[in-house]
């Protein structure tokens, strides 16, 4: 019994997870953008356009607020 609560705790994460990579494409990118200085973080990253990685930073004022200013 209890390790069917386990398994699905861990499936109810896994696919929480999965959905929020679905619904924000863009959040690892923040993350990882989030600890970069200036310039290196205001470059559009890798598949994206610049009108597109405009976009993405404008969702994320508080990690690209130099570069939307």
């Amino acid at each position: 019994m209890n390790k069917q609560i386990i398994l699905y705790v861990l499936v109810g994460l896994l696919i929480s997870g999965l959905l929020a990579l679905t619904f924000f494409p863009g959040i690892i990118q923040a993350i990882n953008d989030s600890g970069k200085s200036g310039l290196d973080k205001c470059k559009p990253a890798p598949g994206y356009t610049e009108e597109s990685w405009r976009e993405h930073m404008s969702h994320h004022p508080n990690v690209y607020q130099e570069c939307l200013t």
